[in-house]
């Protein structure tokens, strides 16, 4: 009998030094918000809006809301890589592949783009 409350205790301990701590982390989604002082609010916050849908795994709807960012600036780099990025956890690369291509087009200059590990995956580099 003592051992089994001295399991009971040790198994409560460990859970919860687990829920304090956390688990494994999850790996994290890169996404990009809007650049300070964009004159194009509409466009800025539709990407903001998509990238906190992005970042909790909401791909559909984040989804959206880049196209819609797009739609109000067409060379919006920021919002093309994010698309790329949930078109990627939609299963969609070649569709993810063309979002980062026009990212890149884009954001050439920009090392918060250009140097993401995920655009340059899906074109090769």
């Amino acid at each position: 009998m003592k051992t089994f409350r001295w399991f009971v205790v040790a198994s409560m301990v460990s859970f919860t030094l687990t829920a304090c701590y956390g688990g494994p982390s999850t790996p994290q989604i890169p996404s990009l918000m809007s650049p300070a002082g964009m004159t194009n609010t509409s466009a800025a916050d539709k990407n903001n809006e998509g990238v906190d849908h992005l970042v909790q795994g909401h791909y559909g709807i984040s989804e959206t809301f880049f196209r819609d960012a797009i739609a109000a600036k067409h060379n919006f780099a920021e919002a093309h890589f994010n698309l790329g990025v949930a078109l990627d956890g939609m299963g969609k690369h070649e569709d993810a592949k063309a979002a980062f291509q026009q990212a890149r087009e884009f954001g050439a200059s920009n090392p918060k783009i250009a140097d993401q590990e995920i655009l340059k995956k899906h074109l090769g580099m």
